[in-house]
């Protein structure tokens, strides 16, 4: 299940990329490369504009949709780190705690200067 969403994502996230880039804005589009201010759709001047805009809002809503499901999807599989160790004491009864005492470590003997 969890590879069918992703690569539905992919598929959104494509489309998504492409109605964006289909649209015209004030500046002009990428269909607006070779200048002119003739409609550039086959739906007439404004049609095209909503049912682009529309188109990119549904898209954006399943992009949504599949970024949550994803997060849900990876995040009930991922455990800690320390749940895969033996190395605590309480997942690993035979280990011993340690009780000999630290030493600091020996000081190193101090330099002295050479005399002259």
């Amino acid at each position: 299940m969890m590879t069918f969403v992703a690569i539905l994502h992919i598929l959104v996230a494509l489309l998504l990329i492409g109605l964006v880039l289909i649209q015209d804005s004030k500046g002009g589009g990428a269909l607006g490369i070779g200048g002119g201010g003739g409609s550039n759709s086959l739906l007439g001047a404004t049609g095209a504009q909503s049912l682009a805009a529309r188109m990119t809002r549904w898209t954006a809503v399943v992009f949504a949709i599949t970024c949550i499901s994803l997060t849900l999807m990876t995040a009930s599989r991922s455990k800690s780190v320390l749940d895969a160790t033996d190395v605590l004491p309480a997942a690993n009864p035979s280990l011993e705690p340690i009780t000999a005492p630290i030493e600091p470590p020996a000081a190193a003997p101090a330099e002295t200067a050479p005399q002259q």
